[in-house]
């Protein structure tokens, strides 16, 4: 199943990663689900490259569907001008849940 609301989606996965380029928003995007130390914690590594020589901040979204129903958390990540930034996301869910990254907007500035 893909949902088709964002300006780059993944399709729902129970895999261990997922890379993509953005061109729309000149990002290049690489998410790691992580092995949690906690029960019932999934842990997220993303790392977002900026290709724009402008500082810029990505407004984003993890949906993960488990036997309990779809949960999101939500990612703000402030991006340096033509640099990565890295940030390891942590949401609820049972380690069977299956996920999907979503960009809901890029912003052409660092929200604080």
């Amino acid at each position: 199943m893909i949902f088709l609301s964002g300006s780059i989606l993944a399709a729902p996965r129970n895999s261990g990663s997922f890379q993509t380029v953005d061109k729309a928003n000149s990002l290049e995007i690489n998410i790691v689900r992580k092995k949690g130390d906690v029960p019932g914690i999934l842990e997220f590594r993303i790392e977002i490259s900026n290709t724009k020589s402008s500082e810029r901040t990505v407004h984003g979204k993890i949906t993960i569907q488990d036997g309990s129903g779809q949960k999101e958390c939500t990612v703000y990540m402030p991006l340096p001008p033509s640099a990565n930034a890295v940030d390891t996301i942590r949401c609820q869910a049972s380690d069977s849940s299956y996920w999907q990254f979503e960009v809901i907007k890029v912003y052409d500035f660092i929200l604080e």
